[in-house]
């Protein structure tokens, strides 16, 4: 059985430094006296978003933005997530994903495509956690829906 639960709303705030931060203090990834993941890692609420860019869960951006000084933009209202979870759900999520997810690690994000729309992947636990632009959720729901239908069809 195949689980995909729309997780409650929660804050999503994208992080980037001011660029008048400087190399070194990028390099050491502790731009702000915040210790951040690297490059396709997570750590505890906060998600590698690509180059000099991280994804706070959880957390209000004027919050965020006054505690470390630099640019934060809420994305709650422009990102949408799925929770994949069940016995199945690495197979189905290998028809959609081009990344090896079989060997995907709880602290493991990676920014990706599933069935041409872009996605934020990640884990929580046992699920497996897809965040896409609010635009494409209907999509990704219909792509989800129909790569888990082999599992599902006669059921309910």
């Amino acid at each position: 059985m195949l689980d995909v639960s729309l997780p409650a709303l929660r804050a999503m705030a994208h992080f980037a430094p001011l660029p008048i931060r400087s190399i070194a203090s990028l390099a050491s990834r502790q731009p702000v006296g915040l210790e951040l993941p690297s490059a396709g890692k997570r750590l505890g609420n906060i998600l590698w978003n690509g180059p000099n860019s991280w994804l706070f869960l959880d957390t209000e951006a004027a919050e965020l933005a006054a505690r470390i000084g630099a640019s934060v933009t809420d994305q709650s209202d422009g990102l949408f997530s799925f929770a994949v979870t069940g016995p199945f759900a690495v197979v189905i999520l290998k028809k959609l994903l081009p990344i090896d997810i079989e060997r995907f690690a709880p602290d493991d994000v990676a920014i990706t495509s599933a069935a041409h729309i872009g996605v934020r992947v990640w884990r929580e636990g046992d699920a497996y956690i897809l965040a896409c632009f609010r635009s494409f959720a209907g999509a990704l729901h219909h792509a989800l829906a129909e790569a888990a239908e082999e599992f599902t069809s006669g059921r309910g």
